[in-house]
């Protein structure tokens, strides 16, 4: 028969879980910030070179994607470690971005071997922005990413109105809406 202090530490057990588990979802708004001030940098960096008509004005993608790689990986072993375990919500949003990592592959790709125009790639860039931040709102159950992921897809409907040049500044406010407005509230909020 099980005593009050076994209720007690069972309580306790999972106290402590529900509590490990939201400072991982918070820890979650690194990511959201991280990549959403590269991706603005990279986008403004990339229209403003592009406007003062600098040679090779793309190339701030590749330079500061790669940075946020890096300190994505290493941020990433290091919350895993700190966490000790990792939850089924865990790894779903683990596999979610993955996979959003290689569907931007392959559409880079598509537009590298000019498949896709450059301003078509943009516009499929933010729709997938949008799927990524609406599937981890619905999994971590946080609204501002569910909005931040339907601005995403209006402001890439919006892609058909906007002439090719200005849709740097569309990528730009859709990480706006998606990452980092989202961000700074996950980090406010659990």
């Amino acid at each position: 028969m099980e005593t009050t202090n076994d209720y007690k530490e069972k309580l306790d057990v999972i106290y402590a879980m529900i509590e490990n588990s939201k400072t991982q979802i918070r820890e979650n708004a690194f990511f959201y910030l991280l990549w959403g001030w590269l991706v603005l940098g990279a986008s403004l960096s990339h229209f403003i070179m592009m406007k003062f008509d600098i040679f090779y004005s793309f190339l701030a993608w590749p330079v500061i994607m790669t940075i946020g790689m890096v300190i994505s990986v290493i941020a990433g072993i290091r919350m895993g470690k700190r966490a000790g375990y990792r939850t089924h919500i865990d790894t779903a949003v683990i596999y979610l971005w993955y996979g959003f990592f290689f569907a931007i592959l392959v559409i880079l790709a598509f537009s590298i071997g000019g498949k896709i125009p450059w301003e078509m790639s943009n516009a499929l860039i933010i729709v997938m922005y949008g799927l990524g931040t609406f599937v981890s709102g619905g999994i971590l159950k946080f609204r501002p990413l569910i909005i931040g992921g339907i601005s995403c897809w209006i402001i890439a409907l919006g892609a058909f109105f906007v002439p090719g040049e200005y849709m740097l500044l569309l990528v730009a406010i859709s990480i706006i809406t998606a990452y980092l407005i989202p961000g700074y509230l996950l980090r406010k909020a659990r």
